[in-house]
């Protein structure tokens, strides 16, 4: 799992993910534990997708996202290109 820095709710103390479980439909479930000693504080949190800020290469055609890779596209004509396939 990627560094996600959590933090338990009932002191403020960075806590560990122990574990975590796909719930799906973009909701995970993590398991933590507070790293204050004194606190001791075992938890659940949800981990849930809210929304794209770009969208993935992955979504491009094939045959589109070769050329981009290749450098066969100018700057110039990325965005005349992203507006066909939007249309």
């Amino acid at each position: 799992m990627s560094a996600i820095r959590v933090r338990c709710n009932k002191c403020g103390s960075v806590a560990r993910v122990e574990s975590s479980k796909e719930i799906g439909g973009g909701l995970k479930q993590l398991y933590c534990s507070c790293r204050n000693v004194e606190c001791g504080h075992t938890f659940v949190m949800d981990l849930t997708f809210s929304h794209t800020l770009s969208p993935s290469a992955l979504d491009l055609p094939d045959n589109v996202r070769a050329r981009l890779q290749q450098g066969r596209i100018s700057a110039t004509e990325q965005p005349l290109l992203f507006a066909e396939l939007a249309g």
